[in-house]
């Protein structure tokens, strides 16, 4: 998983997977949804994040490790 933020665009984008991206839905104005050949989410963003999302601290976060 990748988190990255871009301030020049207030763009948060985050990557799930390296799978390549075959289906993009636009799921409200400013949110971006990926998803691969079978259909599984490879990433998300968020256009405008600042004016669309409280203020979160990604550290408190515990997110468990994927299993191949």
């Amino acid at each position: 998983m990748k988190i990255q933020y871009f301030p020049e665009t207030d763009t948060l984008a985050i990557e799930l997977t390296h799978n390549p991206v075959s289906a993009t839905d636009v799921i409200a104005d400013d949110l971006i949804v990926d998803y691969d050949e079978q259909g599984k989410l490879v990433a998300i963003t968020i256009d405008n994040y600042s004016k669309n999302v409280d203020e979160i601290d990604l550290k408190s976060f515990a997110l468990p490790l994927a299993v191949a």
